[in-house]
């Protein structure tokens, strides 16, 4: 829409400039019929004048042609491209000298028109021409020598993101920009390793950006928290050329808390002061990725604008019209204060890729979104998409228990089976034998599960994790989420492979919290992320499945892969998984975990882990712990 308008703008202008130069020369031919006039004078320099053709305006002043054009160019720059409208509103000759009085409309973008009379422009008889003497207040009657017109922008504070309680995600905190202004560097190439190094600030671009700056410029490398600054200052000064600049900004409590999810906010890129056709520009402060760009509209609210008169100096000294802010309103999320901090010190400093995302079961809220590594910009618990593995068999039982499986049916467990010409194998090679589907299940065992494979129609998971577990639904949130995807099994070695969440199956931590989350409340609900986002639920579980599954989940804390949450207050349920991906022999493999407790499911992957009883259990132990 604004570059359609911007599009308008400049049509404007060249129909301006057309009926201008027309203007002009009805004006000579009748000036060299009837003889100079003053009003002739006036008018064809205010035609000139709005059509930006400066030098032609300048021409008809007494003043220095090169001098007065810059003037008259730096007050339209000044207003920011301003569209001119200006007619005589009188003209008074006497003798060789003149007085008149123009009625001025500029139309400044993101402010209005702003009119004034000027009433004070002078003109000369020069031999055979009226020339108007030039002074800045020709153009406003306020301008003394060496001022100009021009435009302010004061944006009010930024709004503050809220957790369900109200409480403030982010807060205004003190920071420190690290930078360098290359013309005072002895050896560039010295400074930006060190600094790199010192900050964890990226060299590759801090490199770039000061091979793209002008010379002067002040050039940043990172936003550090002032704790954070305080730790390095004294080596960050020993570096020849180091400058910083302190602001205030909204920040979470910590670095890495739901930092992928909340974005932050800073200076605006080159590619957003492109893409915002005009209105930003590098002194800017803007949303950088998650809530904070989703929603920067809201967050940010309505800058207050003015026209002013600006010094030689560029500073402005007098304020004449414009708009007051609007400040921006808050963001009301769903997340939990107290959950996202024990999301976070969970995962805490888990090397590799993590996810973890927490629900409220009775609503579908996110209560927690966190994610290592925290400075990639992917939100691998919303948006990534993995094989589940055997948390999937929680949606392969319940499609068992509607086709009519016995809980305490006894279903072999061998260490191996073939179905379709392939060998479907349990985790290590272990093989319980003939023992209840129950103890299949706490064990998750592979050739159990496959061995009944024969038992569901090729669209059975299909269906069973659309109709109850919200796979394949659209969540309608802001950013990126993927909801899973469970295709109809092609063959017999598909659907064997997709009983054990294999195939072609595909979920992100935030669909499996919601499988975990519906066994929990009986019905999944549809993710919500802020206070306002649409609430939907699927078809609740049959109440005897429902209850069934949480005693099978239950089972696994117990006596099965998920022991590490034994000593876990409240009773948790939960399901492990070990899901294999790409190729090996054997392949690489993602652990997963997901659990519920009271009104908190949770799901947690650990990309490349061996195990999801091993490495992912014990994260979300830890998580269940510290909520108490």
């Amino acid at each position: 829409m604004e570059r359609l308008r911007q599009l308008d703008r400049t049509a404007q202008a060249a129909v301006a400039a057309t009926v201008a130069v027309f203007a002009v020369i009805v004006v000579m031919v009748v000036s060299a019929l009837t003889g100079p006039k003053a009003e002739d004078a006036v008018n064809l320099f205010l035609a000139a004048y709005e059509a930006r053709d400066y030098e032609t305006a300048a021409a008809l002043t007494d003043g220095d042609p090169a001098t007065v054009a810059e003037a008259l160019e730096a007050n339209v720059d000044g207003l920011d491209g301003a569209e001119l409208t200006a007619s005589i509103d009188s003209v008074v000759e006497n003798g060789d000298e003149a007085d008149a009085s123009v009625q001025m409309a500029w139309t400044v973008p993101d402010i209005g028109e702003i009119e004034y009379l000027s009433d004070a422009i002078g003109l000369n008889l020069d031999g055979d021409r009226w020339r108007i003497a030039w002074a800045e207040d020709v153009v406003h009657p306020d301008l003394q020598r060496g001022e100009r017109l021009g435009t302010t922008e004061e944006p009010p504070p930024r709004a503050p993101i809220l957790d369900r309680k109200g409480r403030e995600l982010v807060s205004v905190q003190p920071v420190v920009e690290v930078g360098v202004v290359p013309e005072n560097l002895t050896d560039a190439e010295a400074a930006v390793a060190e600094i790199a190094e010192l900050t964890d600030a990226d060299a590759e671009t801090f490199q770039a950006a000061i091979d793209a700056a002008e010379p002067g410029n002040f050039v940043p490398a990172i936003t550090l928290r002032e704790s954070e600054f305080e730790a390095v200052e004294q080596e960050l000064n020993a570096i020849p050329g180091t400058e910083f600049g302190r602001r205030e900004l909204p920040l979470a409590p910590n670095r890495d808390f739901a930092r992928v999810l909340l974005g932050s906010v800073g200076l605006a890129t080159e590619e957003q002061i492109e893409e915002s056709n005009g209105e930003l520009d590098l002194d800017d402060l803007v949303g950088q990725g998650g809530l904070q760009a989703a929603f920067e509209d809201q967050l940010a609210g309505t800058p207050a604008r003015a026209v002013v008169i600006r010094n030689s100096e560029d500073e402005a000294v007098e304020t004449l019209e414009g708009t007051a802010a609007e400040d921006g309103e808050p963001l009301e999320t769903t997340l939990d204060l107290k959950v996202q901090d024990a999301a976070e010190k969970a995962l805490g400093e888990v090397e590799g890729k993590a996810g973890l995302v927490a629900i409220e079961p009775s609503t579908g809220d996110l209560l927690a979104v966190a994610n290592r590594p925290t400075d990639d910009g992917f939100n691998r618990a919303m948006a990534g998409q993995y094989p589940p593995g055997s948390t999937f068999k929680v949606v392969t039982t319940t499609a068992l228990l509607d086709a009519g499986l016995d809980p305490e049916e006894t279903v072999d467990c061998p260490a191996t089976i073939e179905a379709g010409g392939r060998e479907f194998v349990n985790f290590e090679g272990s093989a319980a034998g003939a023992v209840p589907f129950s103890t299949d299940f706490a064990q998750s065992c592979n050739t159990a599960f496959v061995s009944l494979a024969d038992r569901l129609e090729p669209d059975s998971l299909r269906e069973t994790a659309r109709t109850y577990f919200g796979f394949g639904a659209n969540y309608d949130l802001a950013g990126d989420a993927f909801s899973g995807k469970v295709p109809e099994s092609r063959d017999e070695t598909e659907q064997a492979a997709a009983m054990i969440g294999q195939a072609r199956i595909l979920a992100s931590p935030l669909a499996m919290a919601g499988v975990a989350a519906a066994v929990q409340d009986g019905a999944w609900r549809q993710p919500r992320l802020v206070a306002d986002d649409p609430s939907d639920e699927a078809e609740p579980l049959p109440a005897d499945d429902a209850e069934t599954l949480r005693t099978l989940m239950r089972s696994v804390i117990t006596s099965g892969t998920g022991t590490a949450l034994a000593s876990v207050l409240g009773e948790p349920i939960g399901k492990s998984g070990t899901a294999e991906y790409g190729s090996g022999d054997p392949p690489p493999t993602h652990a997963w975990f997901v659990a519920a407790r009271e009104d908190v499911a949770v799901a947690v992957i650990v990309e490349d882990g061996t195990s999801g009883g091993e490495v992912a259990a014990p994260i979300v132990a830890d998580f269940l712990t510290r909520l108490g």
